[in-house]
């Protein structure tokens, strides 16, 4: 019977169990710390959770111009944390439930190298079993010249805070200081955004990164954008580091087993999650950013599948990606920027939520879908939108680009009317 080990219980851990289960090996996965990774403790499934109170909020608040009298009065921060908490306690839940449905064996030890070949899990060896190496990354606040006398908070001790900060310092300009800066604007606290990057969001659409941008900055949001942090005036409560994260690969002993990483501590795979030790594989966060949780699915898929013989390979161009703010943002694909850098003479069009009757419907017209594609060959290369819904319009794309559909094809698609996903035949005609 075929065998696999699995260090880490995120995201990428656990679809590399579940798929190798699947495929009737026998799965071990050890976990030193909490099942379920940093996405179900510290990430998007808590992040999702905020959201949705910051979502219940902005509802309430802007209810009277659709006919609903209702009074804000505050929020109650420690009953948001119990309901965060019950979130994170499904989800963890269910996460258990799956894989012990699955057959998988969940072992709560640290693991190690000892050799290239053989791991020590709390006195037990397994040698000569092909590895998934899943351990994510950790948040961490980096050493300042001169720190503030404030609270210094990362990713993670955010989700702990006791109360709301009335001045916060958001350094960094990434999709969690998004986040955290949308979420404690809506919660009453007086943000800066500070980074020494040229705009918000550097990896996404600069038309839809800036677009989200004028709607924070219309909620109170200030940006200090291209300079190095400077805290002296701004005397903040709290200083968050949102985005600096470093790949978990402390006490793993991957130098014993030949693991090489780069630079930045990220473990190295090639496109079906090989490392460069024999029959170890790696898949989500420590092989580095981007922190995606449906990356770390992905890559857990696809190694577990090569680990025990079989073909696959791991295609990031086709992984949607969102932000959690109000309005979100989503994307999947190339930029237009990406597509023009490497040649590419694309087509773009788009969707405007200020035309959509769904939008309007919704009292939510504020926002834009953006189509990239190749007008010679019909290739869709990306979709970015900021707005209502967008992850889920998002996901209509990516499908199409998955399954290699033409753009044109994708047109003939018949939505539900009003409806948001409308937006990608309104964009579609607009090229």
């Amino acid at each position: 019977m075929a065998e696999l080990l699995v260090l880490g219980g995120g995201p990428g851990g656990v679809a590399a169990a579940q798929t190798a289960a699947r495929l009737g090996a026998r799965v071990t996965l050890v976990e030193r710390a909490a099942l379920g990774g940093t996405c179900v403790h510290a990430g998007c499934i808590p992040a999702g959770a905020l959201h949705r109170t910051a979502a219940a909020l902005d509802e309430v608040v802007r209810a009277e111009r659709l006919g609903v009298r209702a009074t804000v009065t505050g929020v109650d921060w420690p009953c948001v944390q119990g309901w965060v908490g019950s979130v994170v306690s499904k989800a963890a839940g269910l996460t258990r439930a799956a894989l012990s449905s699955a057959g998988v064996e969940v072992v709560g030890a640290a693991a190690r190298f000892t050799s290239p070949s053989r791991v020590e899990v709390d006195g037990r060896i397994f040698e000569g079993v092909p590895v998934v190496l899943a351990t994510g990354a950790v948040s961490f606040a980096p050493e300042l010249a001169h720190p503030p006398t404030c609270s210094v908070l990362t990713n993670t001790e955010a989700m702990a805070i006791d109360r709301v900060p009335g001045r916060l310092v958001v350094t960094g300009c990434g999709r969690f200081s998004m986040e955290w800066a949308d979420l404690f604007a809506h919660l009453g606290s007086q943000v800066t955004v500070t980074t020494s990057e040229a705009r918000v969001l550097q990896g996404e659409d600069s038309d839809i990164a800036g677009f989200l941008q004028l709607l924070l900055e219309h909620r109170g949001i200030e940006f200090h954008l291209g300079a190095a942090l400077d805290l002296a005036h701004l005397e903040p409560d709290a200083v968050l580091f949102a985005d600096t994260r470093a790949p978990n690969t402390a006490g793993l002993g991957l130098d014993v087993a030949g693991v090489a990483v780069g630079t930045d501590g990220a473990v190295i795979v090639d496109a079906e999650c090989r490392t460069t030790a024999e029959g170890v594989f790696a898949a989500g966060d420590v092989t580095g950013p981007p922190w995606l949780s449906n990356r770390a699915r992905a890559m857990g898929i696809a190694a577990a599948n090569c680990a025990l013989g079989e073909t696959a390979r791991f295609r990031p161009d086709r992984l949607p990606r969102s932000v959690n703010t109000h309005p979100e943002l989503a994307a999947v694909g190339m930029t237009e920027e990406e597509a023009a850098g490497r040649g590419i003479d694309v087509a773009v069009g788009f969707g405007e939520l200020s035309t959509s009757l769904r939008g309007i419907t919704l009292g939510e017209d504020q926002g834009a879908l953006k189509l990239v594609v190749d007008p010679e060959f019909g290739e869709i290369l990306g979709a970015h939108m900021v707005g209502v819904g967008a992850s889920e319009v998002i996901a209509q794309v990516a499908a199409a680009m998955e399954l290699e559909g033409d753009y044109r094809d994708l047109a003939r698609v018949h939505h539900l009317h009003p409806s948001l996903a409308e937006l990608v035949t309104e964009a579609i005609a607009s090229i």
